[in-house]
C-alpha cells in the first residue's frame, strides 16, 4: 500500500470534511427536529468503570 504525501493527505481530509458536511446538511433537511442525528457518538473509555465516589455520596 502506497504512503500518501502531505498534499494528498490534505486533499483527502478536505474531501472527507466536505462529504461529512454534505451528509449532515442532508440529514438535517430530512429530520429538522433531530439536530443530533447523524453526529458521531463517542463513548468515554472509562464509561463502565466503577464509581465508588457516587455510591459514597448516595450513602452518607
Amino acid at each position: 500500500m502506497k504512503s500518501l504525501s502531505s498534499d494528498e493527505k490534505g486533499l483527502l481530509k478536505q474531501l472527507l470534511d466536505e462529504e461529512v458536511s454534505t451528509s449532515q446538511a442532508t440529514i438535517h433537511a430530512i429530520h429538522p427536529n433531530y439536530p443530533l442525528r447523524g453526529l458521531p457518538l463517542v463513548i468515554a473509555d472509562d464509561f463502565d468503570e466503577p464509581m465508588p465516589e457516587l455510591w459514597e455520596a448516595l450513602n452518607p
